[in-house]
């Protein structure tokens, strides 16, 4: 499945952010890639998007107790425009919770227009748009696409849903298998050659399982942006 333009840029901040320690080994970095790629669920098609829609998602990694958390709202909109946050909420060694907001501007056709991050409680900092575009694997991934019917293990609602998978092998041997299930049901749709097949209600990848946990339509900004000189 081909990952959206918003989508993509986020799962390059989503790899740097999601775990405040440096990766000690080429194991470690991919981890935090494959992380990244299964927290990002951005904005592929406006038509649907309301102001206060939002979405939250928990991961979890085989082998782990650990949870991670992820939220996407629409904050705020204006003559066609959009503001989007992204919540990431990452356990940290020390104990503690490590939090990332990234906000974003998409315009009508979803491509993002300016995008900032704030660590903590550090004051937003506006990231560069031309950021290096992730590994592409060998081959154009095929996307099989079927139905089933899913329960989550968080709330044990139950979901009718499209079945995409998508396999790709890269030059150094390594192959994965990323799989997503959509439901019209749930908000911010997954866009594949055209056609949309609802929000995300589950994604594999590598050793990570992402869930949807909740949905509502009342969301407000968390981070403000500093006013413009």
């Amino acid at each position: 499945m081909k990952v959206a333009r918003a989508s993509a840029l986020l799962v390059l901040v989503s790899a740097a952010c999601a775990q405040p320690p440096k990766p000690s080994s080429v194991s470690d970095e991919q981890k935090l890639r494959d992380l990244g790629i299964v927290m990002a669920v951005g904005i592929q098609e406006t038509t649907q998007l309301k102001t206060g829609q939002w979405a939250l998602y928990s991961v979890r990694s085989a082998g782990s107790t650990d949870r991670h958390a992820t939220r996407i709202a629409v904050v705020a909109s204006d003559d066609g425009k959009y503001w989007i946050e992204n919540k990431t909420i990452t356990p940290d060694p020390s104990g503690k919770s490590h939090v990332v907001i990234m906000k974003y501007q998409i315009d009508a056709s979803a491509k993002p227009i300016q995008l900032w991050v704030s660590q903590g409680s550090a004051r937003p900092a506006q990231i560069a748009m031309e950021s290096p575009k992730p590994t592409s694997p060998e081959t154009h991934p095929k996307v099989d696409i079927g139905q089933e019917t899913i329960t989550l293990q968080a709330t044990g609602k139950a979901y009718e849903c499209t079945r995409l998978t998508s396999k790709a092998s890269y030059g150094n041997g390594r192959e994965t298998t990323l799989v997503t299930w959509c439901s019209p049901k749930v908000p911010f749709p997954a866009v594949h050659e055209g056609k949309s097949y609802g929000g995300v209600v589950r994604r594999t990848y590598g050793q990570y399982t992402l869930e949807l946990d909740a949905t509502g339509t009342d969301a407000v900004a968390e981070l403000q942006l500093p006013e413009k000189q």
